[in-house]
């Protein structure tokens, strides 16, 4: 069987396997995702937001709806623009997208088998071995532990790739090349992840013919290609800015991810399986994981024997007069002999003629395997294998991987372990040349039909090895079963919309910091995602700007969203909201604990500017939020913190202290970074040293509070006076310029042994709270409701000889206040809290500054305590201690609306 038959023929094969596989899921694609609604659902917007933007404003796909109102949200994760190219059309047709994106995913399952058959077919001319190899490929238990991942389960342009790259060198014919750069585009505009896979194989395959014997008449075939491969990253690298746009605005912490790695391999891993793989379970005693978990990455027991018999293969076949050496590396061109393996169409002359013609070497008569290939790809998987370790696998540092990672397509993996589907494709193809030995040896003693049988009879073998019994699944609203609010907002026009309550945050310490807040901040992180992933996904139905999203990066205005909407329904977070822009809230009532909804209804009916449109049968309802004037930037003041001396040529802490006097609460949007150019200057005015930093712009002051906006600077080498000169030159303060002096001298440190004193105390005219009496007791109160941030002002004075660093390499010897919550009646409780310094402040200095805290959660009387502390070393000076009522009845004042 030859041509549109033959690869029909092994497509609806796999197709039914990968039914099997996946059967009782496969008929519910329709309204279900396998395994739990986090990352599918996300997928199954991406997919969808693709679609929509794609025949509606396709100059701002990036600009989708979730997240509000930080920009290039689509960024956050894979863009999936290929896949989207197929799930789109379905979803217009179905109107259902939750099937769309199933379909892909299960035909992409099928597209990896076959895609590995192509490949392992070319490379052995023997079909049934190529089969066996597709099975491999695509049900490896690794393979459905990525399931919920399709931009790293759906690998099948992986080995295309490879094969267009192959043939085109061996056979020199265009239409390769064309084959080659529509996979590589399809396949960077698919996962990042993959084109930095992809270059791994592209690059050894350069070097492996650079360093040929036969490199000139190579040179032309690595020029063609090479001058493909860059048309196509010019038509990726449209789709690459945004991505390069948000990580020159993230903050440093975090803009390093091949650093601070996810997820590598471990010794474990290799021995972790799938609990649904129904051989390797009643074995039971191999490690377990989830589908989604991406770490089940045993290879199966017949892969070992395979690849024994393709070592026997490749390392025998001189004996045979087999081709091993690089000039009679190309295999011939196909021709059917009817049993399965595929023989040249051409004597050996012909190719020789051929290839005095057309350029490349001469292609091998043989139809045996190759060994260069072969090592090729084991070279290519040991190399994965390496990477797929991590940056220090069991403390050793990898050097491989470190020297790799500086490049910055690499720098964005953040999971080493996915490159573990290029040693897939390696053990494949292994698989496939052990089967070609085992083909070959039973031919020989009898018929090639025995023969195929045979490798079958394997090719069975392995599906009853890797068979996945069962695989879960959990449902998805669609079509008439989606709430009606989302089909009502669908119709508001300019409408805002938050899910309410938002993800809690908790085990947070310094609230004024966005960059602190992370997914280990969350008070139950995977319900968080799948809450927020539900809201993600329903905004399909109506494509508002939804303050809600879940994916890949945290946007720093939703981390101080998520802070501010702790107190939620709390006036304050309402003023958030409003001044956000936000105007529609839909309630999950469900969400709260029974006792708690009737208090959060009251409250939220009661707010002024807060009024309900409808409540909905099935739990949810729907409020509309007044408009609410905000301050302008004009509004606020801004000053420059900086200590008054620093050591010559160290890094120092300083910031822009900001307060808000004006009637009305100030709310910024603006994430990126707000750049400073900075000049030191001498006494006579000459600049002996210019520097950039950057700050981020506090994104909400209430009134008659303040913020510290912190950055970093680096002093001259040279000790002396110098005029510090600070000027913004973007952003909201864009043209403000700050002054002050700074005395470069010897500065001790706090663990240099000399003294640790000061004192801290309110700074009463700013914050209106006066200062406790002598004994902490007094009238003074603070009356909060749960959750809500606040702001204090204090003065702090350093009467120490030792600078106090607000950063330092390590946390140890840091200075902070210290914030400890204890409740009246309940021993036990204690909760603790950090406020930022306003910078590193010198030995004699006084400075006033304001720090940001966050009530508890639960109602109650309270006392808050604050005191300076030289972090693990010391504290410094008197506590300061307040009576504090957390309660959602206390009167806050609020501005006018």
């Amino acid at each position: 069987m030859t041509g549109y038959k033959e690869h029909l023929l092994v497509l609806c094969l796999f197709l039914v396997l990968v039914f099997i596989f996946t059967v009782p899921f496969a008929v519910h694609a329709d309204d279900a995702v396998i395994s739990s609604h986090v990352d599918n659902l996300l997928n199954v917007w991406i997919l969808s937001w693709d679609g929509h933007a794609l025949v509606t404003s396709p100059t701002n796909l990036f600009q989708a709806n979730m997240n509000y109102p930080s920009p290039d949200s689509l960024a956050y994760s894979e863009g999936l623009f290929s896949l989207a190219l197929v799930a789109a059309p379905i979803s217009w047709i179905t109107g259902n997208a939750v099937f769309a994106y199933n379909f892909v995913s299960l035909v992409g399952f099928a597209l990896c088998a076959y895609a590995m058959y192509l490949l392992v077919k070319y490379l052995t001319r023997n079909r049934p071995a190529a089969f066996l190899a597709g099975v491999f490929f695509a049900f490896v238990p690794y393979h459905f532990s990525t399931i919920v991942h399709v931009h790293v389960s759906l690998y099948f342009l992986q080995p295309l790739i490879i094969l267009f790259l192959f043939r085109y060198f061996d056979e020199g014919k265009p239409r390769f090349l064309v084959g080659l750069g529509i996979a590589f585009t399809a396949q960077a505009l698919m996962s990042w992840y993959q084109l930095a896979f992809s270059s791994i194989p592209i690059g050894l395959f350069f070097l492996w013919r650079i360093i040929s014997p036969r490199r000139k008449e190579y040179a032309r075939y690595l020029l063609y290609t090479v001058g493909v491969l860059v048309l196509c990253m010019l038509v990726v690298i449209p789709f690459a800015l945004p991505y390069f746009r948000l990580h020159r605005n993230i903050p440093e912490e975090e803009s390093e991810p091949a650093i601070k790695v996810i997820a590598s391999a471990k010794s474990g891993d290799f021995f972790r399986v799938l609990p649904q793989n129904y051989f390797y379970d009643k074995l039971g005693f191999l490690k377990t994981g989830s589908p989604g978990e991406g770490n089940a990455l045993f290879p199966g027991f017949l892969i070992f024997p395979l690849a024994a018999l393709a070592l026997v293969l490749v390392f025998s076949r001189r004996k045979r007069g087999g081709a091993d050496r690089e000039d009679k590396e190309e295999p011939p061109a196909e021709a059917d002999d009817g049993a399965g393996n595929d023989t040249p169409d051409a004597s050996p002359d012909s190719y020789v003629e051929e290839s005095l013609q057309s350029g490349p070497p001469p292609a091998s008569p043989d139809p045996v395997p190759r060994r260069d290939y072969f090592v090729f790809f084991v070279v290519l998987g040991l190399i994965c294998f390496v990477l797929s370790l991590g940056p220090e696998p069991h403390g050793v540092s990898n050097i491989l991987y470190k020297a790799l990672h500086k490049l910055p397509i690499y720098g964005f993996v953040r999971f080493p372990v996915r490159y573990h589907i290029m040693v897939l494709i390696s053990l494949a193809v292994t698989a496939g040349y052990g089967a070609t030995w085992l083909y070959g040896w039973v031919e020989r003693r009898k018929k090639k039909v025995w023969a195929a049988a045979a490798v079958s009879a394997v090719a069975v073998l392995m599906i009853l090895e890797f068979l996945v019994v069962s695989l879960p699944y959990t449902g998805v609203a669609v079509g008439s079963a989606v709430p009606q609010v989302y089909r009502d907002l669908a119709n508001i026009e300019g409408a805002v919309v938050v899910e309410a309550p938002m993800p809690e945050v908790a085990n947070s310490v310094v609230f004024e910091d966005p960059i602190t807040l992370n997914y280990g901040s969350l008070d139950n992180t995977f319900l968080s995602a799948l809450r927020e992933q539900d809201a993600t996904y329903f905004s399909i139905y109506h494509w508002k700007p939804l303050l809600n999203g879940m994916s890949g990066y945290y946007p720093l205005f939703y981390r101080r969203a998520l802070v501010e909407m702790l107190a939620f329904p709390a006036p304050r977070a309402l003023t958030f909201l409003r001044g956000a822009g936000v105007n529609h809230i839909v309630m999950h009532w469900d969400y709260y604990p029974p006792g708690k909804r009737d208090e959060v209804r009251e409250l939220l009916e009661n707010s002024p500017g807060a009024t309900l449109v409808e409540d909905y049968a099935d739990g949810l309802s729907l409020y509309e939020l007044d408009e609410l004037e905000t301050a302008m930037v004009t509004g606020i003041t801004s000053n420059v913190y900086v200590p008054e001396s620093a050591s010559p040529g160290s890094s120092f802490s300083a910031s822009l202290v900001i307060f808000n006097p004006s009637g009305e609460p100030f709310l910024n949007t603006d994430e990126s970074r707000q750049h400073l150019d900075v000049e030191w200057r001498e006494a006579g005015g000459e600049v002996v040293k210019s520097e950039e930093t950057y700050f981020y712009a506090p994104f909400f002051i209430m009134v008659e509070e303040g913020a510290v906006a912190p950055f970093m600077l680096n002093a001259p080498s040279d000790g002396g006076d110098y005029d510090l000169v600070l000027t913004a030159t973007d952003g909201l303060l864009e043209g403000t310029t700050w002054k002050d002096k700074v005395l470069v001298e010897e500065v001790e440190a706090v663990d240099s042994g000399q003294s640790i004193e000061g004192s801290l105390q309110f700074a009463p005219l700013i914050s209106g709270i006066g200062p406790p009496d002598a004994n902490g007791s007094g009238d003074t109160m603070l009356r909060l409701h749960p959750g809500e941030v606040f702001s204090l002002e204090m003065e702090a004075a350093n009467d120490g000889s030792t600078q106090w660093e607000r950063e330092r390499s390590s946390i140890e010897g840091s200075v902070a206040i210290t914030a400890v919550w204890t409740r009246e009646g309940d021993p036990d409780y204690e909760m603790v809290q950090q406020g930022m310094l306003p910078g590193d402040i010198s030995p004699g200095q006084f400075t006033a500054f304001p720090i940001a805290l966050q009530s508890p959660t639960e109602a109650g009387s309270y006392t808050l305590t604050l005191r300076l502390n030289c972090l693990a070393v010391t504290y410094i000076g008197d506590p300061i201690v307040i009576p504090v009522t957390v309660s959602r009845e206390v009167s806050v004042p609020q501005p006018v609306p």
